[in-house]
């Protein structure tokens, strides 16, 4: 636990300073964040036995991050769109030279027998879509929220609007925690988060819904009250669901935290994925009210 406590201060020190000067400073902070996801997700798929093209999706993930600032004259969407194609290609070229897969009614009887796991592992190389399917699931997903989280900050008031969104998330998982531990007693999903229960979920939301309205009130966004507390709301159960996107992953893949990045919180896509289902939502909200 003091471990635990010790790195989060240490952590939140440079996201403190980076959240209130922003600009580049927080361009600096959401790359370094950014690169250390991207670069947590495609070892798990790795280390699931997979081959996605672990350089080009990173370099794509960055990309499509800074796609997101003014300051780049190149928009998501083109982006997005040569990633696709570029990566299809990477995977497709690196199939030339590898033998097709036996027929396993047939077998060759001069081919010596192979063991389990090199012979699992030629099998998904002879699956390249897959590999394709999940580099790009990486970088679509961590580039395009992490990208929005970006924006986000560097709109006019967009400290208040970070506040907002890094607010309604924080507050909701500290609620949900405290409540689940104290009441939780039905669980939502055992097989992804054991430890989650209705009771925490709902305590979570509706604290998240208070902190949406609160901000609303004393924060110069001229954000209605009611509005403000439906944006917690929603906000509130896009973290529960961030929080279970990156529960799936590593069920999938059999380990416990993300990474070991930071001590006694588990590694970045641990501590992101909350914060990468909320600020892309209040990130499109702030836009539709007319913030950008």
């Amino acid at each position: 636990m003091k471990r635990r406590v010790i790195a989060g201060l240490i952590a939140l020190v440079p996201v403190l300073l980076a959240l209130w000067y922003g600009g580049l400073w927080w361009v600096l902070l959401l790359t370094f964040f950014t690169s250390l996801g991207a670069y947590e997700y495609y070892v798990l798929i790795e280390r699931s036995g997979y081959r996605p093209a672990r350089w080009y999706g990173f370099v794509w993930t960055l990309a499509l991050m800074f796609s997101f600032w003014s300051l780049v004259p190149i928009g998501p969407e083109l982006v997005l769109t040569f990633g696709f194609i570029i990566i299809f290609i990477r995977i497709l070229l690196s199939q030339q030279g590898s033998p097709p897969p036996q027929d396993s009614d047939s077998p060759d009887a001069s081919d010596p027998p192979q063991p389990e796991t090199e012979a699992a592992a030629q099998e998904l190389d002879h699956k390249p879509f897959r590999n394709w399917a999940l580099t790009v699931a990486g970088a679509s997903y961590i580039g395009l929220m992490m990208g929005q989280a970006l924006a986000l900050r560097l709109l006019p008031n967009g400290l208040f609007w970070m506040l907002l969104g890094l607010g309604v998330t924080m507050v909701n998982d500290s609620a949900a925690y405290f409540v689940g531990v104290t009441m939780g007693r039905n669980r939502i999903l055992p097989a992804l988060s054991p430890k989650k229960s209705w009771e925490g979920t709902v305590g979570g939301w509706t604290a998240a819904t208070l902190t949406g309205a609160a901000v609303a009130f004393w924060s110069p966004l001229e954000l209605a009250v009611w509005l403000g507390a439906l944006i917690g709301l929603v906000g509130g159960i896009l973290a529960l669901f961030g929080d279970l996107a990156i529960s799936m992953l590593k069920r999938q893949i059999g380990v416990k935290d993300s990474g070991l990045f930071l001590p006694g919180h588990g590694g970045f896509l641990d501590r992101l994925d909350s914060i990468m289902f909320v600020l892309p939502f209040v990130y499109q909200m702030a836009l539709l009210l007319g913030a950008g």
